[in-house]
């Protein structure tokens, strides 16, 4: 079944007349604003609203007479819900944001391919990146703009000091500095477990540290059962780090954005906070997250999370952001658009926007560039996420076609070991 008769048959119909999109059709050279501007609309949960005002001026300035309604969910999850309802109503925006994994194809479908608009700069990507944004059926559908890795934690190394402990280096001391967190009258580390990504992410990540590594993209293509050994084992661990403590009480019931950031981390409540490598700006003097918060003047760094199996693997990396262009485009919008996406990819945009930190770069050639006087221990953390990432043996997604709702359902499987359910019956529901 193709994207929109899946989506017919659930309950976002009766979303579809809520749409946010402030669009106008899609299509040819008519469709400018009254100030004479081709309008482009750009629906996405990146970037940040904080990271889009020196994006969208910069573009801006390069090209004049395009203007961008830029529409916004900080929830991945909501903006999946926002576009499916938006492609429903036959209203894909001009442009959107497009992640890689087992519903890549899916949301593909709607895209113009890459050939047709990018074929002069699109060799400026790195192969490794294109590959990802590549359908099953060998087309180009989306341009990779960032990025990232898998897992890593934040640390407030003020407070680690203040309480007299240090970074975990396996998992023994990892329960310990947990548990001494836990002693002083802190969280230990606020993980995100109520959303499904980042239990998905977080478990394809250790898995790789049981058996001989690659089993769980194994189990994935249906080649070997769920409940493998080295399945288990992970996922025993996985149920371990709630049991002994690891995880702050109620993480199940905490979403990482923004309550495992707001609530614990950036209040002080907690020593360390689960994330991907995408968080590290948050390391940085330049982080727009931190000022304001309890822990502002704080030294804050990125570690690697703890080898918690037989083998250190290292993290898991791949596409994080990518662009998509509506196929409905021609034109002047599709040249409009098509330069945004140069822009973004290869241009000014990719270099403001690694700058940040949000991501790392998909372009080959383009480093990321820091304010001076940053701390010593910023500076280590951007490097320790920069090397981690080059030497990056596994994908962070996984992609199947025809199972697009993978991820969540391995995310459920594992909420529910976290809970208390046996690894291996509860894997077993997969296959």
């Amino acid at each position: 079944m193709n994207l929109t008769r899946k989506l017919r048959t659930g309950a976002a119909l009766t979303a579809v007349a809520a749409l946010a999109l402030t669009a106008c059709g899609n299509g040819g050279d008519d469709a400018t604003n009254a100030d004479g501007d081709i309008e482009l609309t750009f629906h996405t949960w990146l970037p940040t609203q904080d990271q889009w005002p020196d994006l969208v001026a910069a573009f801006e300035e390069e090209n004049p007479g395009v203007a961008i309604t830029f529409t916004r969910d900080e929830d991945y999850g909501a903006f999946m819900t926002s576009l499916d309802n938006s492609i429903l109503a036959d209203e894909v925006p001009d442009i959107y944001g497009i992640q890689v994994g087992a519903s890549f194809d899916d949301y593909a479908e709607y895209a113009m391919p890459v050939e047709d608009y990018a074929a002069d700069w699109i060799d400026g990507l790195s192969d490794t990146a294109r590959e990802q944004t590549t359908t099953t059926d060998g087309v180009e559908a989306g341009v990779p703009v960032l990025m990232a890795g898998m897992q890593y934690y934040l640390y407030n190394q003020t407070l680690m000091d203040e309480l007299g402990l240090d970074l975990p280096t396996d998992y023994d001391s990892l329960v310990e500095v947990s548990q001494a967190a836990r002693d002083a009258g802190y969280s230990p580390f606020a993980m995100g477990a109520a959303d499904a990504w980042h239990d998905a992410d977080f478990f394809v990540a250790i898995s790789n540290q049981f058996g001989e590594g690659g089993d769980v993209y194994r189990a994935a293509a249906g080649e070997i059962p769920w409940e493998s050994p080295s399945l288990v084992e992970a996922a025993t661990v996985w149920q371990n780090l709630f049991t002994d403590g690891v995880f702050q009480d109620g993480a199940t019931t905490t979403d990482t954005y923004p309550s495992a950031r707001d609530d614990y981390f950036l209040a002080g409540r907690s020593i360390a906070m689960p994330t991907g490598s995408w968080h590290v700006g948050a390391a940085l003097t330049t982080s727009p997250e931190v000022p304001g918060t309890e822990v502002e003047g704080d030294e804050i760094g990125m570690a690697e999370f703890p080898v918690v199996g037989e083998r250190d693997a290292g993290p898991t990396s791949g596409v994080d952001f990518a662009l998509a262009l509506s196929a409905d485009l021609e034109g002047d919008k599709l040249d409009a658009a098509a330069a945004f996406a140069e822009f973004m990819a290869v241009g000014t945009g990719q270099q403001l926007w690694v700058n940040t930190l949000q991501g790392f770069p998909a372009a080959t050639g383009v480093e990321v560039e820091l304010a001076d006087g940053e701390s010593e221990l910023g500076l280590a953390s951007v490097d320790l996420v920069t090397e981690s990432l080059a030497r990056s043996e596994y994908p962070r997604k996984l992609s199947v076609p025809g199972r697009d709702s993978l991820e969540n359902d391995l995310g459920i499987v594992l909420q529910n070991i976290a809970g208390g359910a046996d690894p291996a019956e509860e894997l077993a529901t997969l296959n």
